[in-house]
């Protein structure tokens, strides 16, 4: 059985957690506003879900998730919960940051870019259980709940 793992900023106790993203959307921490709403509509356009706004981020490695754990934070080990689960992936993706030029980033550079645009050229695949990604695969996964499971894995 493969795992899903999380690392976070601040501490989540053991226990069933509910998706607050589906109540109040997820705003990004880094991407600019306007390519994280364009990448919401391809992908709810696409795969029927906003997956960069109502999804739990995720990944199989648990070496990508601790690079995302902070101070006081927590590395998890996610299970799915319920039935109406689904995950979001792209093989040729391991970071969604990764596909956007540095300069998109710099809000006086007058870069507009086309996250649209880049999405159409990779395929990114909506499976229900994480034994559908392939092993080999330590990218991030987007992860489409009503509810999941945490335990503390370091």
């Amino acid at each position: 059985m493969n795992y899903l793992y999380r690392g976070t900023s601040h501490f989540f106790e053991d226990g069933i957690y509910q998706n607050e993203n589906l109540n109040r959307p997820r705003q990004p921490k880094t991407t600019p506003n306007y390519i994280h709403t364009a990448a919401d509509t391809w992908f709810k356009e696409k795969l029927g879900i906003c997956a960069r706004s109502q999804t739990i981020f995720c990944t199989p490695c648990r070496e990508h998730a601790a690079s995302h754990f902070e101070a006081g934070g927590s590395l998890l080990e996610i299970s799915l919960e319920g039935e109406n689960n689904a995950l979001i992936y792209c093989a040729d993706v391991n970071d969604f940051l990764d596909l956007i030029p540095k300069e998109a980033f710099d809000r006086d550079s007058g870069v507009k870019f086309d996250i649209a645009e880049r999405l159409d050229g990779l395929k990114y695949e909506l499976v229900k259980n994480v034994d559908e990604i392939p092993s080999n695969f330590t990218g991030e996964v987007m992860l489409f709940c009503e509810k999941y499971k945490v335990k503390n894995v370091g």
